[in-house]
């Protein structure tokens, strides 16, 4: 039997610096927050668990979450590491390669 893991595109790299667009701080007092990328994990929770119930050569292993750790950079550098989950199937990220590119998206959503 042959495993074999879905292509699919992961957003940005361990070791990139991101804008993250998701609430920060003690009481979530800051909207956004800077950070460098220190791990990605590949969700291998019990929704992306691969059940084999039939006898077939290939079964395909979809991972449709990725938990990554950041360390917050910048106006936040010290603090401690926060878990940012991004769903990959279909791409929902949370991360942005500037500071203009989250705010932009920020106004695109809040206009609607």
């Amino acid at each position: 039997m042959k495993l074999t893991l879905k292509p699919l595109e992961v957003p940005f790299m361990v070791g990139d610096t991101v804008w993250v667009d998701q609430p920060f701080g003690t009481t979530n007092e800051f909207p956004f927050f800077q950070g460098t990328i220190m791990q990605i994990i590949l969700d291998g929770s019990l929704a992306n668990t691969l059940l084999i119930r039939e006898r077939t050569e290939c079964h395909e292993l979809v991972i449709t979450t990725a938990i990554y750790g950041i360390k917050p950079t910048g106006d936040h550098a010290g603090s401690a590491r926060v878990n940012v989950n991004i769903q990959l199937i279909p791409l929902r990220t949370s991360f942005f390669k500037t500071k203009e590119e989250l705010m932009d998206y920020q106004n695109r959503i809040h206009k609607d």
